[in-house]
């Protein structure tokens, strides 16, 4: 079976059933002929940008096809629950398991002034070059986050 199909048979298991553990992807995909190891599932989960979160993996929910700054816009409509400025960091809130999502569009796409950021759980700290650029992307990202269109 090529990574192509593997990947696909893992997206389909990850919408149709709720998978806490990779073993139970491993034991799936061998059910379906696919002999893997928990490494190769690892790694295809990854870069598919499958997150675990407390009710098991969950798949990326941006649409296939956007990308940039929709991406963006997207994954903070969607997760972002609350957002704050605090000096030159800006904090991002979203649901429990979330805050990969929202980071990771953050890293491939991020606002002018950003430096970096670190997701935890349910929160996303994102670094600026200064309290200017913070409270900028914070405004920013709040008026994504209320549904209104803005600037990155």
């Amino acid at each position: 079976m090529s990574r192509q199909r593997r990947r696909e048979i893992l997206g389909e298991l990850l919408r149709t059933r709720r998978v806490g553990d990779q073993e139970e992807l491993v034991a799936a995909l061998c059910e379906r002929g696919e002999q893997v190891t928990q490494a190769t599932v690892s790694r295809d989960l990854a870069s598919m940008g499958v997150v675990k979160g407390p009710a098991g993996y969950i798949l990326p929910t941006t649409p296939m096809g956007v990308d940039g700054p929709g991406e963006l816009k997207i994954a903070i409509r969607r997760h972002a629950t609350l957002i704050r400025q605090a000096d030159s960091l800006v904090v991002v809130r979203t649901a429990p398991g979330h805050a990969a999502l929202v980071g990771d569009a953050l890293d491939r796409w991020p606002p002018t002034g950003v430096v970096g950021t670190i997701a935890g759980d349910d929160t996303v700290m994102i670094a600026t070059t200064g309290s200017t650029s913070a409270r900028r992307v914070c405004a920013a990202l709040g008026k994504l986050m209320r549904g209104e269109d803005g600037d990155l």
